[in-house]
């Protein structure tokens, strides 16, 4: 229940605070989507890199066991009466190997990270847009509701106006806009007041001849005093009781 008044309290105009949210959101879905693709093609063209190097660090991996192959095949032929020669040619293609096999499994690496930083750069972006739709979402409601509230008070105030109730005791919240409009509109409420009571004056006056007249008709003077009961319910209560009915 607590939930459903808030909600009724920050959406005072719906179609007005939704569209205009909507709106703001739209832009910030559009700005991320161009990031996204920006960094996605930044991304993929590291990616490529990396696949490419790969590639030709594994080419060269095969062409470098390819010749030692070779080589070892030859100084079996030409060497083989040389042991001692054919173990340092050995133990030399061996590290060949060995660092060809290290500068391979170093590219590879690096192509893991590249892959691994791009799944988690998309996984973050994807997050941050969406916890960033979410929160815009919230503050365009919030700040309509700034606008809203305030309309929407003057509108019930002014129904009320129309009324002839010219108590207006409620004031904008902290934080509302549209003060300079809510203003004019209590100094309009003012000026209606300070009519009222100018009228209701006169018509004091004219009551007070009126019942002093023999010659007045009853109803005339009943009249009379269901227009001034009609203006004092325009008043406020504290204004109201100080005004007391005409003297017989």
């Amino acid at each position: 229940m607590a939930e459903s008044r808030r909600k009724k309290s920050y959406l005072l105009d719906p179609r007005f605070q939704l569209k205009w949210t909507s709106y703001l959101v739209v832009v910030v879905v559009l700005v991320m989507a161009g990031l996204g693709y920006v960094i996605a093609r930044t991304a993929g063209h590291a990616s490529d890199t990396a696949s490419l190097a790969v590639a030709q660090a594994e080419k060269a991996y095969e062409e470098s066991k390819s010749n030692n192959i070779l080589t070892r095949r030859t100084m079996q032929l030409a060497g083989g009466d040389n042991p001692a020669l054919q173990s340092v040619m050995d133990e030399s293609l061996d590290e060949v190997d060995a660092q060809s096999e290290k500068n391979l499994a170093e590219v590879r690496s690096v192509q893991a990270e590249i892959a691994s930083d791009r799944r988690k750069l998309q996984q973050l972006l994807a997050g941050t847009g969406v916890l960033l739709v979410a929160l815009l979402a919230f503050m365009g409601i919030v700040i309509t509701h700034r606008i809203v509230g305030p309309v929407h008070k003057m509108k019930r105030l002014l129904r009320r106006v129309s009324t002839g109730r010219l108590v207006i005791e409620e004031r904008l919240r902290r934080g509302d806009e549209l003060e300079d409009l809510f203003d004019t509109f209590l100094q309009m409420t003012y000026s209606l007041r300070a009519m009222q009571v100018a009228r209701l004056a006169t018509l004091d006056g004219a009551l007070r001849q009126a019942e002093a007249s023999p010659s007045t008709p009853a109803d005339v003077v009943e009249a009379m005093r269901a227009l001034r009961a009609q203006l004092v319910l325009g008043l406020e209560p504290r204004r109201a009781s100080m005004i007391p009915p005409p003297s017989k």
